[in-house]
């Protein structure tokens, strides 16, 4: 994670009807845990049908908590984990069908985000080439489904929903031929300006990460970072015209890589969080939509001081971007959480890695005696002591999957990163393209 082998590999690394049904608790079963914990949570979990295309109270429960916020995460523990995915889409549908949502902000670059939003919104319909430019986390067949399922609501609907990368990790061509054209098309006068910064910013390579290690390999990028800032200033005194707020986050994005690619290599997680907070604030004040973010459960969390270890490499802590998000939307901002129990991933490298049961601290490990397959808890009910304590303890979770159980995530407390939980005891690998 510390060396720099590519964009995607930094994204991965560091690491959403109001339905006629009345939601009713689950039938309370009789307890064999000496967990509290486990009792409650049996007692108030809300099962997940096993078709997730059927309705269910579950929708219930999600609409209900949801109700009011401008900004939806979906917090998934691991990237390509196919059941998380799958609940994640029930869910995006639901808000989509039924509670107004119009926007999604994935953790996706910006630049390579483009396409996906053209396939949507029926520009292209070629999604497999789409698909095949993006990091290898959104290249399953769980996440064709739901990109598929957003382009016939879009056919057959009058309001559009849109999409958007929430990163700059890998901010390509695109942005800089938007900036220029906006230029051109606004102020003529001021192309020499802008293509003399183009001189030290344009990638010249055929790749973002041939690019990037360019870039790495300069020891003084000071002269780039100007060069970038000094071409964000020039988009902003360019008079008002026709697309200017996307030229001037084209031009922020183009600024972010500069910027946030010129720390030190443990700084960069805290700047990349609060650019992605930054930027998925601006899709939603730009579409002026409900909005879901769909990400790591580590960057949609609220956490002010998250922390993330993995073996043989320094401990990884920056503020995630939910905790930016909950500052500037209070209760508008509400977080989905999905958790499992044990299983098996599938890593970037393409060998599986077996997910044991929570271990002992681990928040979910009182959900693995839950004798139901999945079921959705709402955090926010009136709980006794014993859960309140489960509720506000220093938290601890796995962290990032491909390393089993010797990578942890800590910070904050579990009703500081979820407002719902959406339990699944066990998992199984997305299935690739």
């Amino acid at each position: 994670m510390k060396n720099p082998s590519s964009a995607s590999g930094l994204a991965c690394g560091v690491i959403a009807l109001a339905l006629t049904l009345t939601a009713a608790p689950a039938q309370a079963l009789p307890a064999t845990s000496a967990s509290p914990v486990t009792r409650w949570a049996e007692n108030h979990a809300v099962h997940v049908p096993d078709d997730p295309r059927r309705p269910g109270p579950d929708l219930t429960t999600i609409t209900r908590a949801t109700a009011g916020a401008q900004i939806i995460g979906l917090g998934e523990p691991g990237h390509t984990i196919s059941e998380v995915t799958t609940l994640q889409a029930r869910y995006l549908r639901h808000l989509v069908t039924h509670a107004g949502v119009r926007a999604i902000a994935f953790e996706m670059d910006w630049t390579l985000s483009l396409g996906v939003n053209d396939y949507v919104l029926g520009a292209r319909d070629d999604l497999d080439t789409v698909l095949a430019t993006q990091e290898s986390i959104w290249r399953t067949t769980e996440m064709r489904s739901v990109l598929q399922w957003v382009r016939h609501y879009n056919d057959t609907h009058a309001d559009d929903v849109e999409v958007a990368g929430a990163e700059y990790f890998a901010t390509g061509p695109a942005a800089y031929d938007a900036v220029e054209a906006y230029v051109a098309a606004n102020a003529p006068d001021k192309l020499t300006e802008l293509r003399a910064h183009y001189e030290l910013l344009e990638p010249t390579s055929d790749t973002i990460r041939e690019h990037l290690w360019a870039y790495m390999a300069i020891a003084d990028k000071a002269p780039c970072v100007d060069a970038a800032a000094a071409l964000e200033r020039l988009v902003a005194t360019v008079p008002h015209g026709e697309g200017r707020e996307v030229a001037m986050h084209n031009a922020r994005q183009i600024h972010s890589w500069y910027e946030g690619f010129s720390l030190p290599w443990g700084d960069i997680p805290d700047y990349r969080d609060a650019r992605s907070a930054q930027n998925i604030r601006w899709w939603q004040r730009h579409t002026g939509a409900r909005t879901v973010y769909w990400g790591a459960s580590a960057h949609v969390a609220d956490v002010s001081q998250l922390t993330i270890t993995e073996p043989g490499e320094p401990d990884t802590t920056f503020a995630s971007a939910g905790s930016h998000l909950e500052d500037w939307y209070g209760h508008g901002y509400v977080t989905v959480g999905f958790t499992f129990d044990h299983g098996t991933y599938l890593t970037g490298e393409g060998h599986t890695v077996d997910l044991p049961p929570a271990s002992t601290g681990w928040f979910e490990e009182p959900l693995g005696d839950v004798r139901s397959a999945q079921f959705v808890l709402d955090l926010g009910r009136p709980a006794p002591p014993a859960v309140r304590g489960w509720l506000d303890a220093p938290l601890t979770t796995r962290g990032l999957p491909e390393y089993g159980s010797a990578s942890l995530a800590y910070g904050g407390s579990l009703r500081d990163w979820f407002d719902v939980l959406v339990h699944t005891q066990q998992v199984s690998p997305a299935h690739p393209l």
